[in-house]
């Protein structure tokens, strides 16, 4: 019995008042306080919010290079080699000159303030068709002058043999029917 009155001697002697278990946690710091944890919330947002922000920018921005420089140097680059096509069309063949001239007013004097991909890749076709326009020149003329020669060696070989041999050479039905073919 005696562990008994020393236990009742030390509660009569400390003399601590009562207290509800939810009152001590309400005081302790390591507690988290849920009821006011929507509170702080909003308030640190408040806080955040009115503090002046920085304005985003960029140093270096390659959409922004590319459709400045690049697509103009593209442009330049293509309107010079156009010009150019032009020009030999031109020295090539004085009957296309008109048609040529139409080709030079589109592609070259119309250009935007503001090119894009779009306007490079339409000089890009028209450069396209310039140079076959000039090719298939150049290749038509070699067919003519083949032809001219032909003709020229045929005519006088013909003329030549006519001459020497008379009526009975040119009214042949063989001469006839190799001269309809070709």
């Amino acid at each position: 019995m005696n562990f008994f009155n020393l236990s009742q001697n030390q509660k009569s002697q400390s003399k601590v008042p009562y207290k509800n278990p939810a009152e001590t946690f309400e005081n302790n710091p390591f507690d988290f306080d849920y009821s006011s944890f929507g509170e702080k919330k909003i308030n640190q947002q408040k806080e955040q919010s009115s503090a002046p922000m920085r304005k985003e920018f960029s140093l270096f921005s390659y959409q922004e290079y590319y459709e400045r420089e690049l697509v103009k140097k593209q442009i330049k680059e293509l309107v010079e080699q156009i010009r150019k096509e032009i020009e030999l069309i031109k020295k090539a063949d004085k009957t296309l000159l008109n048609q040529v001239s139409e080709i030079e007013h589109i592609a070259v004097e119309q250009l935007p303030e503001k090119p894009g991909i779009y306007h490079v890749r339409f000089l890009e076709i028209v450069l396209r068709i310039l140079q076959s326009l000039r090719q298939k020149i150049g290749e038509s003329k070699t067919w003519l002058s083949a032809m001219i020669s032909r003709k020229k060696k045929r005519g006088s070989l013909f003329l030549a043999l006519s001459k020497k041999k008379g009526t009975q050479y040119s009214l042949s039905q063989e001469l006839q029917s190799a001269r309809s073919v070709q």
